[in-house]
């Protein structure tokens, strides 16, 4: 457990690290990792969930820096095994939920939250992207939706998407399942600055942090509730996506797609 009296906490297992260290200044550094390319099983989500909600009303926090380990790739999106272990609609949706909390946990925090992207995001990964009040990124820091090439969709994480980079580039990106590099993420609105290594991106990003902490909690609060005007029907959107690409799972096209992707 996180809990908001303990300025620095770390979870370890063999599936995933999760740490949440606090600065003297008030910036609140959550850090996943994970051997699978920073993937998130459903624990884990749920320990990052618990981190965003337990410095959303901790009084020492003032500002939040999400980041994952490791310099190669940000974060690969849920993780492969427990979704081809998915066997009925209840677990389905389950699953799917996992980002779905985690977006929503972001746009309910108060507190301006930073993004550092280092390396390649897919499907999960580029949600995390999206619902960050201020996205920062490396240039080798490519994107890709490949959803709707294993017979399901990035249902849950569009209209994060939609909200920061418009229908036509969501669009793009949910349709060819291709690698778009950091530069056209950039230029769709996604990343607002790019670095050209990850220790540039995390100076920049703590040095970010650091400014926002000093600003106004009750005026930052106040702008980021305008920010995220128009999606106070979030909670129940997406879970009605979740639902969606829950049932899509379970089609014996979509059980095919996922077993020769799981053997590439």
């Amino acid at each position: 457990m996180l809990a908001q009296t303990k300025p620095n906490q770390q979870i370890m297992n063999a599936s995933g690290n999760i740490t949440s260290h606090l600065s003297s200044a008030g910036v609140r550094t959550i850090t996943f990792s994970h051997p699978a390319h920073n993937s998130f099983p459903g624990h884990q989500l749920a320990a990052v969930i618990e981190a965003l909600d337990a410095a959303a009303t901790a009084d020492d926090t003032r500002s939040i820096l999400l980041r994952s380990g490791g310099e190669r790739t940000f974060c690969a999106g849920a993780n492969l095994d427990e979704l081809l272990a998915v066997s009925d609609a209840a677990s389905a949706k389950t699953f799917f939920m996992g980002f779905a909390d985690l977006i929503l946990a972001m746009r309910r925090c108060p507190k301006p939250i930073v993004v550092a992207v280092q390396g390649k995001a897919i499907g999960g990964g580029v949600g995390i992207a999206a619902a960050a009040d201020y996205c920062m990124a490396t240039e080798a820091a490519s994107i890709k939706l490949s959803e709707l090439a294993i017979a399901i969709g990035p249902f849950v994480i569009l209209p994060a998407l939609v909200r920061k980079m418009g229908v036509a580039a969501v669009s793009e990106l949910s349709l060819d399942t291709e690698w778009h590099d950091a530069q056209w993420a950039q230029s769709k609105g996604l990343f607002q600055r790019l670095y050209p290594t990850p220790e540039a991106l995390f100076a920049a990003a703590e040095n970010l942090a650091l400014k926002l902490a000093g600003y106004s909690l009750k005026a930052s609060a106040e702008l980021k509730k305008t920010l995220w005007q128009g999606t106070d029907h979030w909670p129940e959107l997406l879970e009605e996506r979740a639902g969606v690409s829950g049932r899509l799972v379970l089609t014996d096209e979509a059980k095919t797609a996922l077993a020769a992707f799981k053997k590439k």
